[in-house]
């Protein structure tokens, strides 16, 4: 187990530039977001084995550009619940790990 009791498997992943935060969500532990430094966002729905790149499904508007991810914070309170901050001010939340933003 890691250092939070999260069991973790580590693999060779490249992102477009280094992890800024990372967070675990649901109750097991098996959906992981990832922001780089660029701003990007990552998806994994199986504790890391496989990621997906998500920053396109975060834009405020239709055929707008993706937003450029500034920080996530994780709800206390909710173990699914994320709200992502961009760096124009603009949010998104989703309730279910990153399934699906509003």
């Amino acid at each position: 187990l890691g250092a939070w009791g999260k069991k973790v498997s580590v693999k060779e992943v490249v992102f477009d530039s280094a992890v800024a935060d990372i967070q675990w969500f649901g109750a097991d532990q098996q959906t992981v977001l990832v922001q780089t430094a660029n701003g990007r966002l990552y998806k994994s729905t199986n504790g890391g084995d496989r990621w997906n790149e998500i920053t396109d499904q975060l834009k405020p508007t239709e055929n707008g550009p993706p937003i450029v991810v500034d920080s996530l914070s994780k709800s206390p309170a909710d173990e699914d619940t994320v709200v992502v901050v961009g760096k124009e001010h603009t949010h998104f939340i989703s309730s279910n790990g990153g399934g699906t933003w509003r």
